[in-house]
């Protein structure tokens, strides 16, 4: 009942709008919407509006995104395994793939966890921490306050998450976010769904090992970026001249126009500006203009500032993370939370010399600084060897994340 009640919320956001009408000759207009971002999320809108919308049949997507495309700018990114491994070696690349990662398990809101734990408490252990060497003395979230305190959008990020605190109660938020799980891998499960079945992105995890050693079923992982690359490719063979990639181009602004009219709760209308265009920028510096109905913001990171210039919250805020790529003699089947829940390690199908891979994800600091912090990478090896005998670390890498508040 719970995946079916997000089935359905996902169902009324497609169809809102432009997407329905009372009237057939309406119902029959081609509506052209543009994607922002050909990360996971812009990927699967656009898989979602293409094929599981009651007028799906009735749109065309633009999607935009210059990183579309994979390292060698291949029009027809690959999509194996095997093709992947023979391009480049499965390296930790820093990337806006939050993690690199796919596990649905860790969509866990923070705002269900405790406040002193999770925030205070690593907040003023913060002030010491960046001054501290040492990788086992620092806090799993810290906040690199010298830079912060000059940032504006740390303010709003911080009032939207005790806003989020203080309102929600966090049992309902966390089934919430189980269903929103559920669904996750329903989606990934589908045996109707050729397309994504037949995406090859390294899945291998049953479940999600927690700390006291209790597995938990319902959860997966893979390779994020193979996942996208999988998933553009299949789109544009399925969809055609209804899916259109502008892989050359990335986004400059946005264009409002103030001739939207619309309703509030009480029935009166009142003037709203509404978004009519997307400006573009190629590589050679030249500009352009693409209209369209509607138009979906997926992109990490940078969907705050773009956000922020039309006047729309966007409560999220960039966090570095780090991500380690170790092998090991024990081929374990589950993700593995690290001791003191500092971050995960996620079984991948694909071996080296008979040894299993493994990513490691971890840590949340508050900093722009972007370059890896050796103690960070030191303190995810530990606790890995915590758990798996034999390792050996094969890469490492930082990225900067998109955090939400709530």
């Amino acid at each position: 009942a719970a995946s079916e009640a997000v089935a359905s919320a996902l169902h009324k956001i497609a169809s809102r709008r432009s997407l329905t009408s009372s009237s057939a000759a309406t119902s029959q207009k081609k509506q052209h919407i543009i994607i922002l971002g050909g990360g996971i999320a812009g990927l699967s809108t656009a898989r979602y509006l293409l094929g599981h919308t009651q007028q799906h049949r009735n749109v065309n997507i633009t999607l935009i995104d210059r990183n579309v495309v994979d390292n060698n700018n291949n029009t027809q990114p690959s999509s194996t395994y095997e093709e992947q491994q023979t391009e480049y070696p499965h390296f930790s690349t820093p990337s806006r793939r939050n993690g690199n990662v796919l596990c649905p398990s860790l969509t866990i809101p923070w705002t269900t966890r405790s406040l002193f734990n999770e925030a205070i408490k690593p907040a003023i252990k913060s002030v010491f921490a960046f001054n501290n060497n040492q990788a086992d003395d620092r806090p799993a979230i810290t906040f690199d306050w010298k830079s912060l305190m000059s940032d504006r959008s740390m303010y709003s990020f911080a009032t939207h998450y005790l806003l989020q605190k203080m309102i929600y109660k966090p049992p309902k938020q966390h089934q919430c976010n189980k269903s929103i799980l559920e669904y996750n891998m329903e989606c990934l499960d589908d045996p109707s769904d050729a397309l994504v079945q037949s995406i090859d992105y390294g899945r291998f995890a049953q479940g999600t090992q927690l700390v006291d050693g209790k597995v938990v079923e319902g959860d997966s992982s893979g390779d994020v970026g193979l996942f996208c690359r999988g998933l553009l490719r299949g789109l544009q063979c399925e969809y055609d001249d209804r899916f259109v990639v502008r892989s050359e181009e990335s986004v400059d602004s946005l264009v409002l126009t103030g001739d939207h009219h619309a309703s509030n709760d009480n029935g009166q209308q009142h003037h709203q500006d509404s978004l009519s265009a997307v400006v573009t920028v190629d590589r050679n510096g030249i500009q352009s203009t693409i209209h369209a109905d509607q138009f979906v913001i997926a992109m990490g990171n940078e969907s705050r500032p773009l956000c922020d210039k039309i006047h729309v919250p966007c409560p999220i805020y960039p966090v570095k993370g780090h991500l380690v790529t170790i092998s090991s003699s024990v081929d374990c089947i589950y993700n593995i939370t690290l001791p003191n829940g500092i971050g995960y390690a996620a079984p991948m199908d694909h071996k080296v010399h008979g040894r299993r891979l493994y990513r490691l994800s971890g840590f949340v600091d508050f900093t722009p600084n972007k370059e890896p912090d050796q103690h960070r990478i030191d303190a995810l090896v530990n606790a890995a060897k915590v758990c798996l005998d034999d390792v050996e670390v094969i890469d490492a890498s930082a990225c900067h994340r998109p955090f939400s508040a709530d």
